[in-house]
Protein backbone atom coordinates (compact mmCIF):
# COMPACT_ATOMS: atom_id res chain seq x y z
CA UNK A 1 0.00 0.00 0.00
CA UNK A 2 1.79 2.96 -1.26
CA UNK A 3 0.66 6.23 0.41
CA UNK A 4 0.20 9.76 -1.28
CA UNK A 5 3.95 10.54 -1.21
CA UNK A 6 6.24 7.80 -1.24
CA UNK A 7 9.35 7.67 1.15
CA UNK A 8 12.77 7.06 -0.30
CA UNK A 9 14.48 4.59 1.84
CA UNK A 10 17.79 4.78 -0.50
CA UNK A 11 19.89 7.60 1.18
CA UNK A 12 18.30 6.68 5.21
CA UNK A 13 20.15 4.62 7.80
CA UNK A 14 19.02 3.69 11.34
CA UNK A 15 20.82 2.59 14.10
CA UNK A 16 20.40 1.51 18.33
CA UNK A 17 22.70 1.91 20.55
CA UNK A 18 22.71 1.52 24.27
CA UNK A 19 23.17 4.42 26.54
CA UNK A 20 26.49 3.20 27.59
CA UNK A 21 29.45 5.62 26.43
CA UNK A 22 31.26 2.62 25.47
CA UNK A 23 29.50 2.53 22.83
CA UNK A 24 29.30 6.56 21.53
CA UNK A 25 32.51 5.69 19.33
CA UNK A 26 30.30 3.35 16.82
CA UNK A 27 27.87 5.82 15.94
CA UNK A 28 30.37 8.58 16.20
CA UNK A 29 32.36 6.72 13.53
CA UNK A 30 29.55 5.52 11.59
CA UNK A 31 28.49 9.34 11.33
CA UNK A 32 31.97 10.51 10.32
CA UNK A 33 32.48 7.09 7.33
CA UNK A 34 28.77 8.08 6.28
CA UNK A 35 29.59 11.44 5.39
CA UNK A 36 32.89 11.28 3.85
CA UNK A 37 30.95 8.17 1.49
CA UNK A 38 28.32 10.89 1.04
CA UNK A 39 31.69 13.49 -0.44
CA UNK A 40 31.64 15.27 3.36
CA UNK A 41 34.90 17.15 3.28
CA UNK A 42 37.52 16.19 5.88
CA UNK A 43 37.03 19.05 8.12
CA UNK A 44 32.73 18.44 7.68
CA UNK A 45 33.07 15.35 8.41
CA UNK A 46 35.15 15.90 11.50
CA UNK A 47 32.40 18.44 12.77
CA UNK A 48 29.77 15.83 12.17
CA UNK A 49 31.20 12.88 14.17
CA UNK A 50 31.92 15.36 17.20
CA UNK A 51 28.65 17.40 17.66
CA UNK A 52 27.04 13.33 17.44
CA UNK A 53 29.37 12.32 19.93
CA UNK A 54 28.40 15.53 21.83
CA UNK A 55 24.58 14.77 21.71
CA UNK A 56 24.85 11.15 22.50
CA UNK A 57 26.77 11.94 25.49
CA UNK A 58 24.50 14.57 26.14
CA UNK A 59 21.50 11.99 26.07
CA UNK A 60 23.27 9.79 28.79
CA UNK A 61 24.02 12.22 30.87
CA UNK A 62 20.84 14.41 31.17
CA UNK A 63 18.13 12.26 29.82
CA UNK A 64 19.36 8.64 31.02
CA UNK A 65 20.97 10.21 34.18
CA UNK A 66 24.13 8.26 33.45
CA UNK A 67 21.90 4.53 33.06
CA UNK A 68 23.58 2.55 30.91
CA UNK A 69 21.01 -0.11 29.92
CA UNK A 70 18.65 2.39 27.66
CA UNK A 71 17.91 2.86 24.13
CA UNK A 72 19.43 5.63 21.63
CA UNK A 73 17.91 5.64 18.20
CA UNK A 74 19.66 7.37 15.34
CA UNK A 75 18.27 7.90 11.92
CA UNK A 76 20.55 9.51 9.41
CA UNK A 77 19.11 10.90 6.19
CA UNK A 78 22.61 11.73 3.26
CA UNK A 79 21.16 14.16 0.95
CA UNK A 80 23.12 15.18 -2.10
CA UNK A 81 23.63 18.54 0.00
CA UNK A 82 22.99 17.98 3.77
CA UNK A 83 22.99 15.29 5.89
CA UNK A 84 20.16 15.04 8.35
CA UNK A 85 20.51 13.51 12.18
CA UNK A 86 18.00 12.71 14.19
CA UNK A 87 19.08 11.60 18.25
CA UNK A 88 16.04 10.17 20.08
CA UNK A 89 15.32 8.83 23.40
CA UNK A 90 12.76 8.19 25.92
CA UNK A 91 14.20 9.54 28.94
CA UNK A 92 13.93 13.03 31.24
CA UNK A 93 13.29 16.14 29.84
CA UNK A 94 15.56 19.22 31.11
CA UNK A 95 13.47 22.60 31.40
CA UNK A 96 15.12 23.78 27.93
CA UNK A 97 15.18 27.70 29.67
CA UNK A 98 17.22 26.97 32.71
CA UNK A 99 19.92 25.35 29.87
CA UNK A 100 22.58 28.31 30.14
CA UNK A 101 24.22 29.83 26.85
CA UNK A 102 28.32 28.47 27.28
CA UNK A 103 30.16 32.06 27.36
CA UNK A 104 33.86 31.12 26.06
CA UNK A 105 35.51 33.59 29.05
CA UNK A 106 33.44 31.83 31.70
CA UNK A 107 36.01 29.14 33.33
CA UNK A 108 32.93 26.82 33.92
CA UNK A 109 32.84 24.40 31.42
CA UNK A 110 28.64 23.68 32.03
CA UNK A 111 27.18 24.18 28.50
CA UNK A 112 29.59 23.98 26.32
CA UNK A 113 28.19 20.51 24.37
CA UNK A 114 25.61 22.63 23.25
CA UNK A 115 28.04 25.58 22.14
CA UNK A 116 30.03 22.75 20.48
CA UNK A 117 27.05 21.22 18.16
CA UNK A 118 25.67 24.74 17.52
CA UNK A 119 28.88 25.89 16.44
CA UNK A 120 29.68 22.18 14.54
CA UNK A 121 26.21 22.32 12.35
CA UNK A 122 23.94 24.09 10.26
CA UNK A 123 21.28 23.88 11.79
CA UNK A 124 20.16 22.14 15.91
CA UNK A 125 16.97 21.70 17.08
CA UNK A 126 15.67 20.27 20.61
CA UNK A 127 11.85 18.66 19.87
CA UNK A 128 10.37 18.12 23.70
CA UNK A 129 6.88 17.36 21.86
CA UNK A 130 6.71 14.04 22.54
CA UNK A 131 7.88 11.66 25.18
CA UNK A 132 11.60 11.86 26.02
CA UNK A 133 14.04 14.36 23.50
CA UNK A 134 14.62 14.69 19.80
CA UNK A 135 17.92 16.20 18.93
CA UNK A 136 17.88 17.26 14.69
CA UNK A 137 21.22 18.63 13.24
CA UNK A 138 21.73 19.28 10.00
CA UNK A 139 24.99 19.86 8.10
CA UNK A 140 25.13 20.66 4.49
CA UNK A 141 27.83 20.08 2.27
Amino acid sequence: MASQKEQNYANQFRMQIPSNPRYVSVARNFVYNLARQCNFSLHDSADLKLAVGECLLNVIKHAYLGKTNYPIFLEITALDDRMEIRIRDFGVQKNLSTIQSYDPGDYREEGIGLFLIRRLTDHFYIDQSGRGNKLILTKKK
